[in-house]
């Protein structure tokens, strides 16, 4: 589907049955269209009472309407300024500000209020309500507990100190036993058996490289493999890389890795075995 060309509108979203509404503009209609549909959907669109609305009456009441399409960013503005201008003291209106560059569109000198100082009123203004916000956005905040609840959450404490509970969970015989009968079986079917036939194909199928299946060695990799390789500490030689693999029972990475490296393995059953290639 083609890509709707961006276009220069000033918009409204309008609620059909509350007749409340929501002027705006944008330079990418359609996009911001979307923007706002997505965020209605979800419930975080910063516009509250927009919000509550389109919770309270649903998506299928609200329309969204193409109020005139412009050539440039300043008649766009002029346009929605004047819209706002008249509606903004309307109890339907949704609108929060009567500017088209509201702080949210607009940053450094074409922001708003860039330059411009506070008061000391504004600032204490603004102190205050951080501080009202803080306070009630939590209620616990500024409140103590009780001599009583102090005492019980000790107890509490002590006792799980106590039972050894302390500190991560440790889970109890009788919770370990059921722990492990809820993990037996087939988990993803419980209750389900499988047949011979099926048990037969799942053991074949778990057989061997089942992440080399139907892949095939370069021929680079084929040279290399075909190589013999000589053990450094036994001065024992093999005619190919899968020889002193099935002799010391090593995996690929950690034989490809000595025979880079040139040093000893350093853990697991085969430590201290050097590798090299014989070059004939």
């Amino acid at each position: 589907m083609a890509t709707p060309k961006k276009v220069i509108a000033v918009y409204e979203i309008k609620n059909l049955v509350s007749g409340t509404f929501y002027i705006g503009s944008s330079t990418n209609l359609y996009e911001r269209w979307r923007t706002h549909r997505n965020k209605l959907r979800a419930g975080t669109h910063p516009n509250k009472q927009l919000q509550a609305s389109w919770i309270k009456h649903g998506e299928e009441k609200f329309k969204f309407v193409v109020i005139a399409v412009f050539e440039s960013t300043d008649d766009m503005e002029a346009a929605e300024e004047g819209l706002l201008g008249t509606y903004i003291d309307d109890s339907k209106c949704c609108n929060l500000s009567r500017w088209a560059k509201t702080p949210w569109r607009a940053s450094g000198e074409n922001h708003p209020n860039y330059g411009k100082k506070l008061t000391v009123e504004e600032k204490r203004a603004i102190a205050e309500a951080t501080k009202r916000q803080w306070r009630d956005s939590d209620p616990r905040t500024g409140k103590k507990h009780s001599e009583e609840t102090r005492q019980l959450m000790s107890a509490k404490v002590r006792q799980v100190l106590a039972e050894g509970r302390g500190g991560k969970f440790i889970p109890s015989e009788e919770t370990r036993r059921k722990m492990s009968e809820s993990l037996k079986g087939n988990q993803n079917a419980k209750g389900h058996v499988r047949s011979e036939e099926h048990r037969r194909k799942l053991a074949e199928s778990a057989r061997g490289n089942q992440n080399w299946l139907g892949r095939s060695h370069t021929p680079e990799s084929r040279e290399k493999m075909s190589k013999q390789v000589r053990e450094v500490t036994t001065d024992t030689l093999f005619a190919s890389l899968s020889a002193a693999l099935d002799h010391y029972g090593l995996k690929m990475p950690t034989l490809r890795r000595a025979l880079k490296t040139g040093k000893p393995i350093s853990k697991g059953p085969c430590e201290g075995l050097q590798f090299r290639y014989e070059h004939v």
